[in-house]
């Protein structure tokens, strides 16, 4: 029901109205003069007309609906009032030049005549006018529907990330505990087994008892040493993080080979970019297979103290063809700016995908806050 009241609506009933008041005209052989050029004049109207509904992009054909009312009205009767129809037409295509036709009025002025075509004019651009607010409207809501779905998105993938972030920061806390146990603690221990163990061996004049003593003394330090051991070995992560995670990801690409570099000191890296860049490097390998018959993809990663930049360069078709980001690239575009970084697309003889992300700097802590902690 809503769509009756609409402009559009309005419109192809006005300009039906107007052919069958013309025909009407036609065939009481008055206004149009019922002759032959009263039928062509109706038959190009309703041709055009039909035309124009069938192909709605051809409103320019309006003017040979105007050149026809012209040449046609210098047989006299009412056929000028004909070139309200297709004066209408025009000013609700938006076709304002369409007014220059009755230029020709001031040659055989009719006060008739201009009010009827003048009238016409105005009823077409109040539609035109309506159905093209209401056209931007629905376009607004379109727009705004789009965006909406695509926040939608970011936000389950930063959810994701969130998550993935959060985990990736447990293993490499667990990771650095159990290198610290493993490499401070654990060795001295065992170094001072050994040392007393070594010691043992030249405490056999001793007294029993102390010696029993001693001995108990270095089986529970033997016992602790395992602990330390089994404890470091559970803490140890089993998968893999930062630039291990990249290498493995390339080494297991299945569809071509994945060359993979690392240039400068990646240990700075935070836990956040690692993700961002592991996520980087699988959407680019997938439109790699996806989108493009690639037999090689490069894959180089840069970090300097102040930033890192990833880029996977594949050799496939996916250049000219396939220029417009796709949702995942869009999505990795966001989630790099919400960071501060950036995410670029280019397209040539190879198809690169390029991540520049900032390292940020943690604020130097207060010796006294150092104290306390």
């Amino acid at each position: 029901m809503r769509n009756v009241w609409a402009p559009k609506t309005w419109f192809l009933l006005c300009h039906s109205a107007g052919i069958g008041l013309l025909f009407a005209l036609w065939l009481a052989g008055g206004g149009i003069e019922g002759s032959t050029t009263g039928f062509f004049l109706l038959l190009i109207l309703t041709v055009m007309a039909l035309f124009r509904w069938r192909f709605p992009n051809l409103t320019g054909t309006v003017a040979i609906d105007i050149v026809a009312c012209i040449a046609l009205s210098a047989t006299g009767g009412d056929v000028p009032f004909a070139l309200a129809l297709p004066l209408f037409a025009a000013m609700y295509f938006g076709l304002h030049w369409a007014v220059f036709a009755g230029l020709y009025l001031f040659f055989d002025f009719n006060p008739l005549l201009v009010s009827v075509l003048g009238l016409a004019a105005l009823a077409g651009l109040f539609l035109g006018h309506w159905q093209r607010e209401r056209q931007e409207k629905y376009n607004l809501r379109d727009r705004s529907v789009g965006r909406y779905f695509e926040l939608e998105s970011i936000q389950r993938d930063l959810s994701v990330a969130l998550a993935r972030v959060e985990q990736m920061t447990v293993v490499a806390e667990r990771t650095r505990i159990a290198r610290d146990i493993h490499d401070n603690a654990g060795h001295e221990i065992v170094a001072a087994y050994i040392s007393l163990q070594t010691a043992r061996r030249i405490m056999t004049g001793e007294n029993p008892d102390a010696l029993e003593l001693y001995d108990a003394a270095l089986a529970r330090l033997d016992s602790g040493a395992n602990k330390i051991r089994e404890a470091v070995h559970n803490l140890s992560a089993v998968t893999f993080l930062g630039v291990e995670a990249l290498s493995e990801i390339c080494n297991k690409f299945p569809a071509c080979q994945a060359d993979f570099h690392v240039y400068g000191d990646t240990s700075k890296i935070p836990m956040y970019i690692w993700n961002m860049l592991e996520a980087c490097l699988k959407e680019g390998l997938t439109n790699a297979v996806r989108h493009a018959v690639a037999t090689r993809v490069t894959v180089d990663l840069d970090a300097t103290p102040h930033i890192v930049r990833l880029c996977i360069e594949n050799d496939g078709v996916i250049g000219a063809k396939n220029s417009t980001l796709g949702s995942g690239l869009r999505n990795l575009r966001q989630r790099a700016a919400a960071i501060g970084g950036s995410l670029s697309v280019h397209a040539g003889d190879t198809f690169r995908v390029v991540c520049v992300i900032p390292i940020k700097e943690e604020a130097p802590q207060d010796d006294n806050e150092a104290i306390n902690r």
